[in-house]
């Protein structure tokens, strides 16, 4: 017998069905454990909302799993056409940079509990955290950088988290590459 895994992915409950989201690459016959994030009619409270510095990719996928697990944000984003874009769609969004105290003033951070730096210049990252940590110190921030070395400096600087663009290759890379080394050796 295999010894259990343990791997998540992403799927909708729609009318007492789960759909996956995409293929997850599981063998036939995979047992499935389900757990809801929250349930659909409770509204989350961490004492405060969320702030997602950038509304690329990365942003909007933040957003998602806010707008799922229903918690408030704020999104700052430079882009004036992104904004005006979000703006016409109900978002709460500011135009301007995250590493501008105003802005983060006027987006709440003196009452957020989450600060989402999702933009991928690490420089404007690692100032970001640095105004943050000055402005709201309890706040917990996840950060985004393309390398594991501006990682560590965004963690020397007061990051709670870290997400590394090099390290989700690599681990994609690995993932993908076992899955199909698994598949060819269940073949022979």
């Amino acid at each position: 017998m295999e010894p259990i895994s343990e791997r998540s992915c992403t799927a909708n409950y729609r009318d007492r069905r789960v759909e996956l989201e995409g293929d997850p690459g599981w063998l036939e016959g995979t047992r499935l454990l389900v757990t809801p994030l929250v349930p659909s009619d409770t509204m989350l409270d961490l004492g405060g909302h969320v702030i997602i510095v950038g509304f690329g990719l990365a942003g909007r996928g933040v957003a998602d799993l806010l707008d799922q697990v229903k918690l408030l944000y704020t999104i700052v984003e430079m882009n004036p056409v992104t904004v005006e874009t979000q703006r016409a769609l109900g978002r709460d969004i500011f135009e301007g940079c995250g590493t501008d105290a105003e802005t983060l003033v006027k987006a709440g951070i003196n009452k957020a509990a989450i600060l989402a730096l999702t933009i991928p210049d690490e420089e404007a990252v690692l100032n970001a955290i640095t105004l943050a940590r000055r402005l709201r110190p309890e706040i917990y921030i996840i950060a985004r950088t393309n390398y594991s070395s501006k990682g560590m400096k965004a963690a020397q600087l007061g990051a709670d988290d870290v997400i590394k663009a090099e390290q989700a290759v690599a681990f994609q890379f690995y993932d993908k590459l076992q899955r199909r080394i698994r598949r060819a050796t269940q073949i022979s």
